[in-house]
């Protein structure tokens, strides 16, 4: 694994250097881009990436809940269980740009609940597919136990389905929490209450090119470390002590 991602950094590192040697009107060098962060400065670069963090996680945890309480309703009503089928491919048909539009328009240019309801929406699909999937699996496992303790379904909920559904419930987190960092960068790029996102497009805005890399740049890294070093190891974790 390591070694891939060094083939990959080396990659990178090539492309890049021949596309600025190539196309030197267009793309800037690594030395500037890396320029473009002390110029731009620290607490700018640093307020940029929280903000985006912010978003993304709060989003990330509005949807984490909305799974969760529409898993314990599932179990009530079959009938809503159709409806939340239904609601997951609705939702997941909707393009992004048209939820960033939307609530960009409800709420304004300038605030922050656009972006995060904006990943919300983006996170919601994935990890309501993998809660009820996992779930149906658990409960088809364990029937005859299930039958002879005769749980409440809040007892089924608490006991059986959130403790069973845990390692595919962070699988599918870490995707999701993948997705609404990447998609809270598309609902900033179009408002003005700051973030990597509305700081990429105000670079490409001024003609900054080294900006647009740098800030690109950051993004990715921001997400390959979060991935790599939190998300991963808890996934990994989660299953060993599971199994």
């Amino acid at each position: 694994m390591k070694r891939g991602w060094f083939y990959l950094l080396m990659f990178a590192l090539v492309s890049w250097i021949a596309l600025a040697r190539l196309y030197p009107a267009l793309v800037p060098g690594i030395a500037e881009t890396l320029r473009f962060y002390p110029e731009a400065g620290g607490s700018l670069v640093l307020k940029s990436t929280l903000l985006t963090l912010y978003h993304s996680l709060v989003g990330f945890l509005v949807a984490f809940f909305l799974v969760g309480v529409s898993i314990l309703l599932a179990l009530y009503s079959a009938e809503f269980k159709a409806f939340l089928s239904s609601l997951n491919v609705f939702i997941q048909s909707v393009s992004v740009l048209v939820w960033t539009i939307i609530f960009i328009m409800i709420f304004g240019v300038t605030s922050s609940i656009a972006p995060i309801l904006v990943t919300a929406m983006a996170s919601f699909p994935a990890m309501l597919s993998a809660g009820i999937s996992s779930s149906e699996k658990l409960l088809e496992r364990y029937r005859p136990l299930i039958a002879l303790l005769k749980p409440s379904r809040l007892q089924l909920y608490v006991h059986f389905i959130v403790p069973g559904t845990l390692p595919e419930m962070v699988s599918a987190g870490r995707v999701a929490l993948g997705i609404a960092l990447r998609i809270s960068v598309v609902a900033e790029a179009f408002g003005s209450a700051g973030g990597l996102g509305y700081q990429l497009v105000y670079s490409y805005d001024l003609g900054v090119k080294a900006g647009v890399f740098a800030w690109a740049l950051l993004l990715v890294v921001l997400m390959i470390a979060l991935d790599q070093l939190i998300l991963g190891r808890l996934e990994e974790w989660v299953r060993r002590w599971y199994w």
